[in-house]
């Protein structure tokens, strides 16, 4: 936790405010390795240390829900299913199942937290591990997405948003901090810090549709993200999820609102990313056609 979210938490940033990490453990060959325990067991201690050290009357305010690792035939690996997309479907499953108490009917194997008071949440702001978010930041994003013209209005039938915002997609930039790791960030990594004049005031797919761009990092309501995107995308066939996520479930661009991610510090990382970024962008180019895949198998008319 950084200095910044303790300065928050003390002087009472939101009563209503949570955090919690969504984890997996890396790709290995087998199923369990041997540092499989000592790093859960870590995870657990620090995050029972949180709310000790930040009690809250109604419940604990840090969580830790860690999933174990399933075999990929087509990965060859065992490793978290669907990687981030899983993790997210597994918490919304989680907190709209009903039964809340630890490891009960979900798909992690450890939750460490009170999650008692996990019941009444209506919105999820995901972030990287890279990504900071500033003070109020969340604020800001809850208070536009519960806005009454924002909100989303589900069509039962095809199962999208076509009025309001599922998702809230806020500004991303390079953190000073980030830019400072290496000189392959301070070469690439444009100029830091807050340029709201020139960069990002506009954006024409906001302009022009009313749409803009899920990045994967933002808001979304879970009940309409969940009622747009359950059941819809096949398994291992997806790495932009995050693109249609947005379509669906009808992303919108907050860009008075800004969060700070880390530049890439070396070549090799960056066209890692990149390659992977371009993978994705083939992998959904199909959702141009009439019909797609779904879950499950077969295809099915094309909603967007």
């Amino acid at each position: 936790m950084s200095s910044s979210t303790a300065r928050q938490l003390r002087h009472g940033f939101s009563e209503n405010l949570r955090f919690a990490l969504l984890t997996d453990f890396f790709d290995a060959d087998q199923e369990q390795m041997p540092e499989d325990a000592g790093l859960l067991a870590a995870a657990r201690s620090e995050i029972e240390a949180l709310n000790a050290r930040h009690p809250y009357r109604n419940g604990d305010m840090f969580f830790l829900f860690h999933r174990p690792r399933r075999w990929n035939a087509r990965e060859r690996k065992w490793m978290g299913e669907e990687r981030k997309r899983g993790k997210l479907a597994a918490l919304n499953a989680f907190l709209r199942g009903g039964d809340l108490r630890e490891g009960a009917g979900t798909q992690f194997m450890d939750i460490v937290g009170d999650t008692g008071s996990l019941r009444d949440v209506r919105y999820v702001i995901t972030l990287d591990t890279d990504t900071q978010l500033p003070r109020d930041a969340a604020r800001e994003l809850v208070g536009t997405l519960a806005h009454p013209l924002n909100r989303a209005v589900l069509d039962p039938v095809r199962r999208v948003v076509l009025r309001g915002y599922g998702i809230l997609q806020p500004r991303v930039g390079i953190s000073m901090n980030g830019q400072q790791r290496t000189s392959y960030a301070r070469l690439y990594g444009s100029e830091p810090g807050i340029d709201p004049y020139t960069r990002a005031v506009s954006d024409v797919y906001q302009d022009l549709f009313l749409e803009g761009s899920f990045v994967g990092k933002g808001i979304y309501d879970i009940d309409a993200f969940d009622g747009a995107l359950a059941g819809r995308m096949p398994d291992n066939r997806i790495l932009s999820h995050d693109l249609l996520e947005g379509c669906y479930a009808r992303a919108g661009l907050v860009s008075d609102v800004q969060l700070y991610e880390d530049y890439p510090t070396s070549y090799a990382i960056d066209v890692k990313r990149r390659h992977r970024w371009i993978r994705g962008d083939w992998q959904i180019a199909q959702w141009v056609f009439p019909q797609v895949p779904m879950d499950g198998g077969g295809r099915h008319r094309n909603p967007l």
